[in-house]
């Protein structure tokens, strides 16, 4: 994975953090600057890790697994197309009033659909309380509480994809709403697995990619369950 900007944009909370070590503020620092803007996602080696901090690739894999812990990062595992290793998927983590700083957390363009918008357009204050709204609602209607009790450690991927379901909504024809009107905690857990343990090394815009996947993912089991022969009674 090659360095493609100049600079990394680093969170003071993470430089002034009391419960991480020097080097675990430098892994963090490294993997910013490989991440992409968008999605905040990188994927470097544990060599290319260590190799960058000046360290041994046993303390990189320490630093890392610490960050994990301290919540600060998400690793996602992959494989390669014969089941081989491939470099971890690393995501950093943002604090919920930190998140609007970066641009893969921006306040969306429309957060209504189209058929419910007045005459008028709401000020940026009134769209996002509605954004929030529909937000919690997704939510609802998965039941993210069981994530949060039962699946803590794909918490962050259940956050993206509520997110990916109100962005793909208001973009999508009727026939695709109806199906995310009726995403469920079932789908969303039957997704997680569909994507568990893919490569995506080669992905550049995570967040349409798995936008993109997971609408298909919506349309190939809505397309088993009406050619499924009922059982013979």
């Amino acid at each position: 994975m090659k360095l493609t900007r100049p600079f990394a944009m680093v969170e003071k909370d993470i430089l002034f953090s009391p419960e991480l070590t020097a080097l675990e503020k430098l892994v963090y620092c490294v993997l910013c600057a490989f991440s992409d803007n968008n999605t905040r996602s990188c994927y470097p080696s544990y060599n290319t890790i260590a190799e960058k901090v000046g360290c041994s690739k046993k303390t990189a894999i320490q630093c890392v697994a610490s960050l994990c812990e301290k919540g600060w990062i998400q690793k996602m595992e992959q494989r390669t197309k014969k089941g081989g290793h491939h470099s971890n998927l690393y995501i950093l983590v943002l604090s919920p009033e930190k998140q609007y700083l970066y641009p893969a957390h921006a306040k969306p363009e429309t957060t209504f659909p189209t058929e419910e918008l007045e005459s008028e357009s709401p000020s940026n204050d009134e769209a996002y309380s509605g954004y929030t709204e529909r937000l919690e609602d997704v939510k609802q209607r998965i039941e993210y509480d069981y994530f949060a009790e039962h699946m803590p450690d794909q918490l962050y991927m259940v956050d993206f994809l509520c997110q990916c379901i109100l962005e793909l909504y208001d973009t999508s024809f009727p026939e695709d709403r109806k199906l995310l009107n009726k995403v469920s905690s079932l789908d969303i857990i039957g997704f997680l697995h569909h994507t568990a343990g893919q490569n995506y090394s080669g992905v550049k815009n995570m967040k349409a990619y798995l936008k993109t996947m997971f609408l298909e993912y919506l349309r190939n089991e809505q397309l088993l369950l009406a050619t499924a022969v009922p059982p013979k009674i």
